[in-house]
C-alpha cells in the first residue's frame, strides 16, 4: 500500500489520511481543513494538535474528551451534529496479542466523518487499500458500513483460528499429557473471555445504531448495517458456543483425572488392604524375644512363607468376593 508523510503533503502529524467523497471516486486529499462535509479524516488520536483541532470544528469538549480517553468500551451516543460511534477491532500488529482489542473511535459530524485510533487498525488499511485503487465505497455512509464489515471480517477470521485450536485439543490424546492440555485450554479460555468482554457491548451498540441512524444513512446502507449487526451478534454466539465447548473439555479432562486418581487410590488400598495382616505377621514373627516357635526347625522359614502365602490368597479372594475389584 501507497503510503503518504504527512510532513510532505503539509498536513499536521495527527492526520493520518482523508478522502473527499464529494468526487466519485473518492480523491485523497492533503492539508488541514475546516469543513467536514462529505469528507473522511483518519486521525492518530495521541498526537499534539488534534484536541485544537476538533474544538475549532465546534466539537465541544465533553465529546472531544469521548473521543480522545485512554479506555473506552464499544457505545453509540448521538450528539449534536452526529453521532459517536465506539468499536472494538482486533489486534493484528506483529508480536500483540490479537484478542487485546483494539478501539477505534467513529465521529460522525456535520456531514462527515472522523475516525481516530492510537495503534495501526489492519480493516483500516484495508479499506484505504480499495480507496486507493479506485474500487473503494462511494459514499461517506458506504464507507462507514465498510469499516464495520472490515472490523468483523478479521474478529472471524481470528475466531476460525481459535476453532480450529479448540479441535486440535479436542482430537488430542490428553491422558498422555493431562495438564499441559489443561494449561492450553485455559488460555484459549482466557482469550475467548477477552473477546466476548468487547464482543458484547458491541453488539448493543449496532443495534442502537441500527435503530437510530436513519438520519446519517440511506436505506441500503441500513439495510447492510442491520447485515453486520447480525454478523456480530453471530460473532458473540460463536463465542459463547466456543466457551461452552471450551468447558465440556475441560470437564471431561477434569473427570479423567480424577477418576485416574480414584483408581490409583483404589489400587493403593488394596494392595494396602493386602499387605496390612501380612505385615503385621512377619513383624510378630520378627521381634527378638526368647519362646519364639521355629528358630530352631530348618523347615520353618518356608512353613511361615506358605503360610503368608495362603493368607494373601484368602485376602485376594475375600476382597473379590466383596466386590472391590471387578472379577
Amino acid at each position: 500500500m501507497t503510503t503518504t508523510d504527512p510532513a510532505m503533503t503539509g498536513q499536521p502529524s495527527f492526520i493520518i489520511d482523508q478522502w473527499d467523497f464529494t468526487a466519485t471516486p473518492a480523491q485523497r486529499q492533503d492539508g488541514l481543513i475546516d469543513s467536514l462535509a462529505g469528507r473522511w479524516i483518519h486521525c492518530q488520536r495521541d498526537q499534539a494538535g488534534l484536541d485544537e483541532w476538533l474544538d475549532r470544528l465546534g466539537i465541544h469538549s465533553g465529546l472531544r474528551q469521548a473521543v480522545l480517553a485512554e479506555d473506552t468500551r464499544p457505545r453509540f451516543e448521538e450528539v449534536p451534529g452526529g453521532f459517536l460511534l465506539i468499536l472494538r477491532g482486533v489486534n493484528l500488529t506483529p508480536g500483540a496479542e490479537p484478542d487485546d482489542m483494539l478501539s477505534l473511535r467513529l465521529l460522525w459530524y456535520k456531514d462527515g466523518l472522523i475516525s481516530l485510533r492510537k495503534w495501526p487498525f489492519k480493516a483500516i488499511s484495508s479499506v484505504r487499500e480499495t480507496l486507493e485503487q479506485g474500487k473503494g465505497p462511494t459514499t461517506l455512509d458506504a464507507l462507514l458500513v465498510t469499516i464495520l464489515e472490515a472490523i468483523n471480517l478479521r474478529i472471524d477470521e481470528l475466531l476460525e483460528a481459535q476453532e480450529l485450536e479448540l479441535e486440535e485439543l479436542e482430537a488430542i490424546d490428553h491422558i498422555t499429557n493431562p495438564q499441559q492440555h489443561l494449561t492450553r485450554l485455559t488460555q484459549l479460555h482466557r482469550r475467548l473471555l477477552r473477546l466476548d468482554r468487547f464482543i458484547r457491548p458491541q453488539v448493543g451498540a449496532l443495534e442502537r445504531m441500527a435503530i437510530d441512524a436513519h438520519a446519517w444513512l440511506g436505506h441500503r446502507e441500513l439495510q447492510l448495517l442491520s447485515n453486520q449487526r447480525d454478523t456480530t451478534m453471530r460473532i458473540l454466539e460463536t463465542i459463547e458456543m466456543l466457551l461452552q465447548q471450551i468447558q465440556l473439555v475441560r470437564d471431561e479432562l477434569q473427570q479423567d483425572l480424577a477418576e485416574r486418581m480414584n483408581r490409583n487410590t483404589y489400587w493403593l488400598s488394596v494392595i494396602a488392604g493386602i499387605f496390612l495382616p501380612l505385615g503385621f505377621l512377619t513383624g510378630l514373627l520378627g521381634i527378638n524375644v526368647g519362646g519364639m516357635p521355629g528358630v530352631e526347625d530348618p523347615r520353618a522359614f518356608w512353613l511361615t512363607c506358605s503360610a503368608l502365602a495362603v493368607v494373601a490368597v484368602v485376602e485376594f479372594l475375600l476382597l473379590r468376593r466383596l466386590r472391590f475389584f471387578g472379577k
